[in-house]
């Protein structure tokens, strides 16, 4: 059975984290939208059957073994039906490591849908949701990959009625990377830096805000100070941290203004940043 499969990205364009729960997990509110323009590709060439499987990628720092979401994914669907697989997946990772855009997650959920697929669908809606809560919290988002109010420790799924309105998004994540668990594990007792905006921000749709660029930006100030810079650009209607980090995100009016802002961007960054332009509310 040969198939491919595309893995989006996601962006949190806001995030409130209410507290610790007994589980060890964080209650949370976010509002997230897929960016479909940033994706990773799953190629699965699998049989039934107890031969080998190879599971190989094109980027050396993540990690192949059986921790690897893709894997686990497959595990789970084996487990559930009872049968096991053999073959080649081959993921072509193009979203970030350690970006906040759900890279890991998205991979997981498409190696459900496209194993489900492939064997016909024989898994339910609600069953395929519950395995990939098992997963990671925001797995089951990616299952249908729409714009969604996801809450809990974010498997609970609220699908928005209406999209966001449109926008051009401008992308950018630094050479380093951040750990979700580690952003959580020191949010309770994270002080907001003085010289940094952390007032929500507000246009004509939405207010917005992330409460993990507390934790973040006290790290790393670097990240702190290249949001400050976003907002002050007259490209940015918002400027803001995705998920855990290190993405920034700024929403702009059309895309003429976000190739501009890339452009700034590279100026006073460095082309070893790494940007991209998608688009939201399409």
């Amino acid at each position: 059975m040969r198939h491919l499969e595309f893995a989006p990205a996601k962006l949190n364009l806001w995030l409130r984290v209410h507290g610790k729960r007994e589980d060890g997990f964080h209650e949370i509110e976010t509002l997230m939208v897929p960016i479909a323009t940033v994706k990773d590709e799953l190629s699965f060439d699998i049989e039934l059957g107890d031969g080998e499987l190879i599971f190989e990628c094109n980027d050396v720092n993540l990690e192949t073994d059986h921790q690897n979401l893709v894997l686990r994914a497959l595990n789970a669907l084996e487990s559930e039906s009872g049968k096991k697989f053999c073959g080649k997946i081959k993921l072509d990772k193009k979203i970030p490591l350690g970006a906040g855009l759900g890279g890991g997650s998205s991979d997981a959920a498409a190696t459900l849908r496209a194993v489900n697929g492939m064997l016909g669908n024989p898994f339910s809606t609600n069953l395929l949701h519950s395995i990939a809560s098992r997963i990671g919290s925001d797995v089951p988002f990616f299952l249908e990959g729409r714009s969604a109010i996801c809450s809990g420790r974010g498997e609970k799924i609220q699908t928005l009625e209406d999209p966001v309105p449109d926008h051009s998004v401008v992308l950018v994540k630094p050479e380093f990377g951040v750990s979700s668990a580690w952003a959580y594990s020191k949010w309770e007792k994270a002080e907001p830096l003085p010289e940094v905006n952390h007032v929500p921000q507000s246009i004509t749709w939405g207010t917005f805000y992330n409460d993990l660029e507390l934790p973040v930006f006290q790290k790393y100030i670097s990240l702190a100070n290249m949001k400050m810079w976003l907002l002050d650009q007259s490209e940015s209607e918002v400027a803001l941290m995705s998920g855990s980090g290190s993405t920034l995100y700024a929403l702009c009016d059309d895309y003429d203004k976000a190739c501009s802002l890339v452009e700034k961007i590279r100026i006073e960054f460095g082309t070893a940043v790494w940007t991209a332009i998608s688009s939201i509310g399409k």
